[in-house]
């Protein structure tokens, strides 16, 4: 039981630790994947913010332009688109298209026939946008062209991108129609079709993302599920230290425990919750005659994975703690089931079951053991009852509980007379019927003369006030021969019998004549 609970302690505080640091982990994986979740929603915010605001100053711009009233391509109107892409940030050029011809623009006279084509979409004011487009001059990137009435001015789409953010996210901004304007990573294009026909968040494709819908845009943030990770695994890592010290707590509660089950108290509570306690059977010899008519009942603790216990390894304790009035109630409920037969059948026979002081102070036995016997059909007289003189330091409480036990028709035995410094004070204020003479008496006869002078006078003071003497420790034929010149009329020890099982018991009652005829011999 003992490695059990420490193996039990060691695995639930390991169980405890590894719960709250998993859990803590889990919070802090938690805790990160929404809070990148929201700087996404964010980041992807304003990205659809600053397409927006590009595409309204742009748009600004070009409407400008085509409201003059300068004649196209005039030195005034070119004047005026130089001075257009100059002081709009977001616009790079501006041009003045007519018939396909790219007549002029902010570079000046141009000339040049152009490829149509189809706007890409169009604004709800009308301005229509194409993606991708090349401009005329320098081997520049493709940039946004913006067209209204005859007018149209470039875009660069990095602009688009221009917010600040974190490093590792990725940009993509697309138009409502799902076509791809400008991104950071050329890993978000599915993103963006994702985004345009499925979830606006979730993780796919590599990317933890969120895409916002603003105006003629949709802005997606992401982040790579490896950097995703590494972040995830950073703050559950940070989050792990808290864990273990939340786990301090259970631990510590878990240890206090384990170590109260392991004490000799929460040991002796299971016990008697569990019934592990037996009683053996110790027979009572009547000299006269030779044979066994009793026994006193012993109990006895079977511990698992130990043995048995000594009654004085733990009837301290049990009387300490109270528990020894469960152990009294078990221990007259086994006595009974144990001998019930037996003492049915032979009315001559009895049981005496000793009583702790407890016991002997509420008088709550007297109760349990009549129902127990009644439905036993066992005498009040085929039971006897013994307790030491610390049984009866409550005087009072101990002279009605005898007297209401002698009531009932039990038998009341003074146990180990002859030990304490009050035994012949209780002999003359309490109403006993049997005197149990301890061992230390009875193993002097043949040893000094002066315990055998001590028993004579324990004997004779039994005899004026008419109580039956049962000896105890009988161990040789000497003491037995001595005891039975004396009239004692009942005697217990190993010359007779060791405690026994009830079934070692019974069997010895049955073969009493030749066990007692080897001790007279």
């Amino acid at each position: 039981m003992r490695s059990s609970v420490i193996w039990q302690g060691v695995i639930a505080s390991t169980l405890v630790t590894c719960l709250t640091v998993g859990v803590m982990g889990g919070v802090g994986w938690l805790l990160t994947l929404h809070s990148t979740e929201r700087q996404l929603e964010e980041i992807a915010v304003l990205l659809s913010q600053r397409a927006q605001s590009t595409l309204l100053q742009a748009s600004d711009a070009l409407k400008s332009v085509a409201a003059s009233e300068l004649r196209p391509c005039s030195p005034e109107s070119i004047d005026q688109m130089r001075l257009v892409a100059v002081n709009t940030l977001s616009v790079k050029s501006v041009g003045y298209i007519h018939e396909d011809i790219f007549v002029c623009g902010s570079w000046g006279m141009i000339g040049r026939k152009i490829e149509a084509r189809p706007a890409d979409f169009t604004t709800d004011d009308g301005v229509k946008i194409s993606i991708g487009v090349s401009p005329l001059f320098e081997s520049s990137k493709p940039m946004m062209a913006l067209e209204y009435t005859a007018f149209n001015v470039l875009v660069d789409s990095e602009q688009l991108l221009d917010v600040l953010f974190d490093h590792r996210v990725r940009l993509a901004i697309a138009t409502r129609n799902g076509d791809l304007v400008r991104s950071s990573d050329h890993g978000t294009q599915s993103i963006v079709t994702l985004a345009h026909s499925g979830p606006t968040k979730g993780l796919k494709d590599g990317y933890l993302y969120t895409s916002v819908r603003q105006g003629s845009w949709i802005a997606v943030a992401a982040i790579p599920r490896a950097e995703l990770m590494r972040m995830l695994v950073r703050h559950a890592l940070y989050m792990i230290p808290l864990g273990l010290l939340l786990a301090v707590v259970p631990v510590f509660g878990i240890v206090r425990l384990s170590k109260r089950r392991l004490s000799p108290l929460a040991e002796l509570e299971r016990a008697v919750k569990n019934h592990e306690f037996v009683v053996h059977y110790q027979p009572i010899i009547e000299l006269a005659h030779g044979r066994c008519v009793g026994a006193e009942a012993l109990v006895r603790w079977i511990k698992p994975g130990h043995g048995s216990v000594p009654p004085d390894a733990f009837i301290p304790l049990a009387e300490q703690s109270g528990l020894i009035l469960a152990m009294t109630d078990q221990v007259m409920s086994q006595v009974i089931y144990d001998l019930g037969t037996l003492l049915l059948n032979d009315r001559s026979m009895h049981v005496a079951i000793n009583l702790s002081a407890a016991d002997v102070s509420s008088g709550r036995f007297i109760t349990v053991l009549d129902g127990i016997r009644e439905r036993a059909g066992i005498l009040p007289s085929q039971i006897w009852l013994e307790a030491t003189e610390t049984g009866f330091m409550d005087l009072e409480a101990a002279k009605d509980t005898i007297s209401r036990a002698q009531a009932s028709g039990y038998v009341m035995a003074l146990d180990d007379f002859g030990t304490g410094y009050s035994s012949l004070q209780y002999l003359q204020q309490l109403p006993l019927d049997i005197l149990k003479i301890d061992k230390s008496f009875v193993v002097g006869i043949a040893h000094a003369e002066k315990a055998a002078v001590l028993l004579d006078q324990l004997i004779n003071i039994a005899e004026s006030l008419g109580l039956a003497v049962v000896a105890e420790g009988v161990e040789t034929a000497e003491q037995l021969a001595y005891l039975r010149s004396r009239n004692v009329r009942y005697a217990q020890g190993w010359l007779f019998a060791k405690a026994m099982s009830a079934e070692g018991f019974i069997s010895y009652v049955g073969s009493e004549e030749r066990i007692v005829a080897k001790a007279d011999g």
